[in-house]
């Protein structure tokens, strides 16, 4: 009678410790993906970064941190797609750190880096208006001076010596603008960067 009763005895304490054990697993732990892992874009375009896991039905978040853009900001889902800009005439970037959670359990953070460039400095957009704001009526098309800065040609042609004369101290020989004041540290920048990008009339 007592062995009859041992082996469905044995069966329900058997099943017990498995359905047990199988409790007693512990969670999987996601792991994030981000597609591309890098990325370089131009300032006012959108990023286009996917996320992914090895889990099926995990979730995103991400914090972002900002050096010389604007446009990021912590969010969640699988992808991130935000409008970054630069905020000099350098290139920025946006650092995110991305955590993956399924079921509560959350995965190692990985890091997205996008580089912004800056777009290239061209004539009509960047270079003219500050001919214009600092050089009239002189340099302009009725002006007295046979330089015409109002116009593309005259002032790529010149702009070494432009660069030349807007950095000198004022009133040494040659300073320009003649009798005006002399030119921010970020319009000459930008005049420097416009012969750098290749002299460039316009995108």
């Amino acid at each position: 009678m007592m062995k009859n009763n041992f082996f469905p005895l044995l069966f329900v304490m058997v099943t017990a410790f498995l359905m047990n054990a199988c409790d007693e697993e512990e969670p999987m732990v996601p792991l994030a993906t981000a597609t591309p892992a890098a990325q370089v874009i131009n300032s006012g375009t959108v990023t286009s970064v996917e996320l992914t896991s090895d889990i099926p039905g995990t979730t995103f978040t991400w914090t972002v941190v900002q050096n010389g853009v604007t446009g990021a900001s912590a969010g969640s889902g699988s992808s991130i797609a935000q409008t970054l800009t630069v905020t000099s005439l350098s290139a920025g970037t946006a650092t995110y750190s991305v955590i993956p959670v399924n079921n509560g359990v959350e995965g190692a953070a990985i890091t997205v880096v996008v580089t912004v460039s800056p777009l290239k400095t061209n004539y009509n957009a960047d270079v003219k208006p500050i001919f214009v704001a600092n050089c009239t009526p002189c340099h302009m098309a009725s002006g007295y001076n046979p330089l015409k800065l109002d116009q593309y040609a005259q002032a790529k042609a010149k702009i070494n010596s432009i660069l030349d004369r807007v950095q000198r101290n004022p009133g040494t020989t040659g300073f320009m603008p003649n009798g005006g004041t002399k030119l921010s540290d970020e319009k000459i920048a930008i005049l420097k960067k416009w012969l750098d990008d290749g002299l460039l009339e316009k995108l």
